[in-house]
């Protein structure tokens, strides 16, 4: 009987001699809440109504153009339809490179907040000793929420 009870009670022992630390973390909760985050988003709403006021300014003058073109009827030349195309041209170059260059900037200031958010997130695991951080979603029992914790990290590293 003792030699079975000493086996495992030394299973039982280094069982939780690896026991393994997680902590999770609602990292859009943290995107969310992050200071950075609201700064960034204000900056491209301002970046994108600006635009929008561009767009707009060339559309009226693009009309009023259209709008001479109609009035001499028949009277219009070749040139100055093929200069009214390359408007139409140019505004429509215009409206798409203005929305891949905000898309752009919009992919990379949310990039660097991600890696904000990552190096946090390290900071917090080592820390803390935890072996392992995963996606709150992941996580259906157990293990210590950092999302707080995070977040204050990350203001602190903040750029």
């Amino acid at each position: 009987m003792k030699k079975i009870l000493i086996p495992a009670m030394a299973l039982m022992l280094s069982a939780s001699a690896f026991a393994v630390k997680i902590g999770y973390v609602n990292s859009q909760e943290a995107f969310s809440k992050f200071s950075q985050t609201r700064v960034v988003q204000e900056n491209l709403n301002k970046e994108k109504t600006r635009l929008e006021n561009e767009i707009k300014q060339k559309e009226v003058a693009l009309q009023k153009a259209q709008l001479e073109l109609q009035s001499k009827g028949s009277k219009v030349t070749d040139k100055e339809k093929k200069a009214f195309e390359n408007q139409v041209k140019t505004f429509q170059k215009f409206i798409q490179d203005s929305q891949t260059k905000l898309s752009k900037e919009e992919f990379t200031r949310f990039q660097a907040i991600e890696a904000t958010m990552n190096k946090a997130i390290d900071e917090v695991a080592k820390s803390g000793k935890y072996d392992y951080i995963l996606e709150a979603g992941a996580v259906k029992f157990g293990g210590e929420n950092v999302t707080t914790q995070v977040i204050t990290t990350m203001e602190k590293i903040k750029k």
